[in-house]
């Protein structure tokens, strides 16, 4: 259990968690937590080069395994982690592949306890069968594996980096331009922004309040239906689906806290929809367009609004911060044509992204089924090698 508190004699040391323990079998050791071990837990405890690590526990996360291909001296391990530790001539790397390929292939999920949160257990994961061939050819597919699977992992690496270069680029475009507007040669003047800066002459700023109605959805997540007929806008970026409707008309919505979206997450939408309870909602526009708004909002709500506050969260993001943000506003046939011209440039990128997206779940697919392939027999290592 995690243990916040030395309770004598204890030694404050990193722990593996099951955040460390990737989907794809890899070791994301780069966010280190530290808790407080006896020395005899911390020795029974440990983390060695050629163990697997298992997640016990989670809706997203059980079953998840990773093989450890170094010593991690001084590391303990929480109580949602399983540690496997090969006995005789077992390759640790065929063992964290098998569990791996059957994650993928649904077993663990019908064999985990899943009446509330799933559960592998310590009993239930020794269980588990594994067809286990002789260890050289164990080591044949454990090789094979991690030659073709850091291919496809660089590959995935490269084309999450290029899709990092496009949103970068869409926000770019979306800002210059509401900076500045569609004509370069357009009179500037001081905004009264520091962050804002000159912005075109004939433009106004005036804060959100005179500019909409700020209200909020009054939803909870659990009531949300798989196959409900209208949009249900949450905290997060998953848009769920409601059976019933609270709003109708052109709005856009924000999470004012939880799961990393206070200030990243924005939605546009015209049309009956639900809202959660603890999500913005800016209808009623009046002096601006709703498609205007949203670009706006969401390009400049965190630097200019959120800028100062250390921690985004729900108090940080209350309406009046939001009633008082300023908004940058063109006239209202310019603020037509700017939209125009962000919707088209900005569907290009998005078409980009989406492309490259979807090459990645091909990988990912490809990846998974290579696995599956090796460790069953499938897949002749000997012939491919």
């Amino acid at each position: 259990m995690l243990q916040s508190k030395d309770s004598g004699g204890d030694v404050r040391a990193p722990y593996m968690r099951a955040a460390n323990v990737q989907p794809n079998g890899v070791l994301a050791l780069y966010d280190v937590n530290e808790m407080w071990f006896g020395e005899a837990e911390l020795e029974q405890l440990s983390i060695r080069a050629g163990d697997v690590v298992v997640v016990e526990g989670g809706q997203g996360g059980f079953g998840r395994a990773a093989f450890i291909d170094q010593d991690l001296p001084g590391w303990g391990f929480q109580n949602s982690i399983n540690r496997l530790r090969p006995i005789g001539d077992v390759d640790g790397r065929f063992i964290a592949f098998y569990l791996i390929a059957l994650r993928a292939s649904g077993f663990i999920r019908a064999y985990s306890n899943v009446v509330s949160m799933p559960h592998l257990t310590a009993e239930k994961l020794a269980r588990i069968p594994i067809l286990l061939p002789p260890v050289e050819v164990q080591h044949a597919i454990a090789d094979y594996l991690d030659r073709e699977t850091a291919r496809i992992d660089a590959l995935i690496e490269e084309q999450q980096r290029l899709i990092e270069v496009l949103r970068e680029r869409r926000e770019s475009a979306i800002r210059a331009v509401l900076l500045r507007g569609l004509d370069d040669d357009a009179p500037l003047r001081a905004s009264g922004s520091e962050f804002l800066g000159l912005i075109p002459s004939a433009w106004t700023m005036v804060p959100t309040r005179h500019l909409c109605t700020i209200t909020t959805g009054n939803e909870d997540s659990g009531n949300a239906s798989e196959d409900g007929a209208y949009p249900f806008y949450v905290r997060g970026r998953e848009i769920l689906r409601s059976d019933a409707y609270a709003f109708d008309g052109e709005a856009v919505m924000t999470p004012g806290d939880g799961q990393g979206g206070t200030g990243k997450v924005f939605h546009y939408f015209d049309g009956k929809f639900q809202a959660h309870q603890r999500v913005y909602v800016f209808t009623d526009f009046h002096g601006i367009t709703g498609r205007y708004f949203y670009y706006y909002l969401s390009t400049f709500l965190k630097p200019i609004a959120l800028a100062g506050s250390n921690t985004v969260t729900m108090e940080s993001l209350r309406r009046p911060l939001l009633a008082s943000f300023p908004v940058a506003v063109p006239p209202a046939d310019e603020q037509i044509l700017i939209v125009a011209h962000l919707d088209e440039q900005t569907a290009k990128i998005n078409q980009l992204i989406a492309e490259t997206e979807r090459f990645i779940d091909l990988s990912q697919e490809r990846r998974a089924a290579l696995i599956t392939g090796a460790v069953t027999g499938q897949i002749d290592v000997r012939e491919v090698a």
